[in-house]
Parts: structure tokens; C-alpha cells; sequence
């Protein structure tokens, strides 16, 4: 049985890192602790959303589901594997049917507004693909057994939370990339033939890890499914 890649290997730090890398704000200056970081995130308003969500929980009625919910793991994986796929064929020519391609004369001074027009493209179909996966694995979670079914609840209740936040993080990106793209641009006038392939290899790291991040609310459900299943 196929499983899913452990939290460690998904951490949301990875595109933190690699976004400080690249030109981005560094990271590491906030709290470490879990509590006043995310209260930090989360307003007045949703603050009382969430209060009266916990309050409600085990008032919650559960109705079993006869589905096999080892589907969600499959689902996961094969979401992943798919959004990784796009991303591949979008920056490699002659690999497949692409709806999303790497920009031609990309280096060029209006090179950087194709590049940011690139990056978002590949934002919005990961954004309907993740929240996609989550809806369903809520789903899955929700008939497995009443403590899952107010997992997912409350999963629910924090994304809508802190969905703001998310956008916020992920709408930053396309700014570090026009630096990258200037700078590409840059080293390629003092004469580095590999200013392009280097920038393509930059974004794509910040492709993939962004999936991670965007995945990593789901993967921590199906970590808690994978959990229950194994008690069974």
C-alpha cells in the first residue's frame, strides 16, 4: 500500500527558505510557538467563528459513510503527482500537452510581466486543485468515525480563517520573481550564457515547493486518517 510523504518532508519552511533565498523577506524572525502564531493570523471575527465551532463539536451528529476511506490517500498522491506533472511539462518543451508554457525571450526588459503572468497562471489552477483534494478528503474524513468527522470540521473552519493569510503569502511570490528575472536578465549582459536555464531551475524549485505548501493542510487529514486506520 502506497503511502504519503511524511509533514517533515512537507514543511511550508521549504518555500520560506527558499523564498528568502531568492531575494524574498527572510524568515525565522516570528514566534516558534505553534499558539501565538496562529493567533496571530486569525481575526476577531473568525477568532468567535472558531470558539463557537469547538463549542459545537461533540454536539455534532456522525452518519457513517460505506465508502473505502484508504481513497483519500490515493486521491492525495495522485492529485500531487498530477500538479508536479504540470509544472514539468509547463517548463519543458516537446514533454506533453500544456495549457501553461514557459515564456519565449523571457530575458528580455518586458521579460519579467510574462514571468509573473507564468508563476500566477500555475497559482490559480493549484489553488482550485488543493482546495479540490481538501473538500473531498473532509468528506472521506467526515463518515470514518465521529473524532475525524470534527477534525474535519474544525479543518474547515480554520482554512476559512486564515485563507487571507494564504493569499497574502502566496500573492508575494510573483514579486521575488521579477528581482530573479532582473537579476537573470543582469548576469546574462555580463556575458552567462546559463542566466535563462538558471532561472528556469529557480522557479521551478519555487513551483514544487509551493505545492508542498499548499498541500500541506491535506496531508495533515490524511495523516490523521492514516492514523485511525491503522487502530482499526
Amino acid at each position: 500500500m502506497s503511502r504519503t510523504p511524511t509533514s517533515t518532508s512537507f514543511s511550508q519552511t521549504r518555500l520560506i527558505s527558499l523564498l528568502s533565498s531568492l531575494g524574498g523577506p527572510a524568515g525565522g524572525g516570528e514566534s516558534r510557538q505553534f499558539g501565538p502564531r496562529l493567533g496571530s493570523l486569525i481575526d476577531l471575527s473568525h477568532s468567535v467563528t472558531l470558539a463557537d465551532t469547538l463549542a459545537l463539536l461533540e454536539r455534532q451528529p456522525f452518519e457513517p459513510v460505506d465508502e473505502d476511506p484508504t481513497r483519500a490517500r490515493e486521491d492525495f498522491l495522485r492529485v500531487r503527482a498530477a500538479m508536479m506533472a504540470a509544472v514539468m511539462r509547463s517548463l519543458t518543451p516537446g514533454s506533453g500537452a500544456t495549457r501553461i508554457r514557459w515564456p519565449e525571450a523571457v530575458l528580455e526588459s518586458k521579460g519579467g510581466e510574462a514571468l509573473r503572468r507564468f508563476y500566477t497562471a500555475h497559482q490559480r489552477e493549484m489553488d482550485a486543485r488543493a482546495r479540490g483534494l481538501q473538500e473531498r478528503c473532509r468528506d472521506a474524513l467526515s463518515g470514518c468515525s465521529p473524532s475525524l468527522m470534527q477534525l474535519a470540521t474544525l479543518d474547515q473552519t480554520l482554512m476559512d480563517a486564515l485563507s487571507a493569510h494564504s493569499r497574502r503569502l502566496f500573492g508575494n511570490i510573483p514579486d521575488v520573481l521579477e528581482k530573479m528575472q532582473a537579476a537573470a536578465r543582469e548576469a546574462l549582459l555580463q556575458g552567462n550564457a546559463d542566466a535563462e536555464q538558471q532561472l528556469k531551475t529557480d522557479v521551478q524549485a519555487l513551483l514544487l515547493a509551493e505545492i508542498d505548501a499548499r498541500l500541506l493542510p491535506v496531508l495533515g487529514l490524511v495523516e490523521a486518517l492514516d492514523e485511525h486506520l491503522e487502530r482499526e
